[in-house]
């Protein structure tokens, strides 16, 4: 986890990751789009490299990233199925639900567009921030 810089990642950023030699596999579990805004930023992230399968989500509390899933391998098969185990385990913990619009600020009579919420609202923020101390 070292490898990751201490915001959210663009899906530009994640696909450098997969392609880099430091994983053997880097792969998106969570998503997140903002009114007005072309990119994506990741915050959630399966991720395997030296026998063992990482689920990583970029934690808004602690303002960086942190397991939320691990273990071991000893085979390719094995790999496949726990990383399909870490992607469900990021889905659930960043609190992926079937509703496409919901409120970002109700107090302002602000509505999200579609796929936007106000966790997506937060991650740009801290995106922006941190990219402008760089």
């Amino acid at each position: 986890m070292d490898s990751l810089p201490p915001r959210p990642l663009t899906i530009d950023e994640g696909r450098a990751l997969h392609r880099s030699d430091a994983f053997q596999m880097v792969a998106p579990a969570s998503a997140h789009t903002a009114a007005g805004r072309d990119e994506r930023l990741v915050s959630a992230l399966v991720l395997v490299h030296d026998g063992i399968v990482h689920g990583v989500g970029y934690d808004l509390t602690e303002d960086g990233w942190t397991t939320v899933y691990r273990a071991e391998f000893d085979d390719i098969d094995a790999a496949e199925d726990l990383a399909q185990e870490a992607n469900e385990a990021l889905q659930e913990w960043a609190g992926h639900d079937d509703r496409e619009f919901e409120s970002v600020d109700p107090d302002a009579g602000v509505e999200a567009e579609a796929g936007e919420s106000d966790r997506a609202r937060v991650l740009f923020e801290r995106y922006d921030a941190a990219r402008d101390d760089a």
